[in-house]
């Protein structure tokens, strides 16, 4: 469950690098600390410990796969703050997909890993 302004990037053992959509355009991966990844960026609910998640409508976001037909990756999501929902959907990613906002580049991620894990 990730900040709404996370854009995941490379996967680093438990977390995700990446940067923030929220913050200065200088800011890259290599500027975000690994501990504010990993409490921030990665877990969401940020709000306290982070300027840039300060701001939001929400604070985090959470996911769930709903389906897979042919590499088709349907999934639900859920945007919220202080734990209760402020929007929610679903969202498609069809094979080569490529987000556009923090929330499609998560789902986008997500799907990807999913993919990744079910053929292990």
């Amino acid at each position: 469950m990730p900040c709404p302004s996370f854009l995941p990037g490379a996967r680093k053992g438990d977390y995700y690098q990446g940067c923030c959509a929220a913050a200065p355009p200088a800011d890259t991966a290599s500027d975000i600390p690994e501990h504010k990844l990993r409490l921030c960026c990665n877990r969401g609910y940020a709000r306290l410990n982070c300027p840039e998640a300060a701001a939001l409508d929400a604070d985090a976001a959470q996911f769930l796969v709903k389906s897979d037909q042919a590499g088709v990756v349907e999934i639900a999501w859920s945007l919220e703050r202080n734990h209760h929902p402020v929007a929610v959907g679903v969202i498609v990613i069809p094979p080569g997909f490529v987000g556009v906002t923090p929330l499609e580049i998560q789902a986008s991620a997500l799907a990807e890993a999913y993919i990744r894990d079910k053929s292990l």
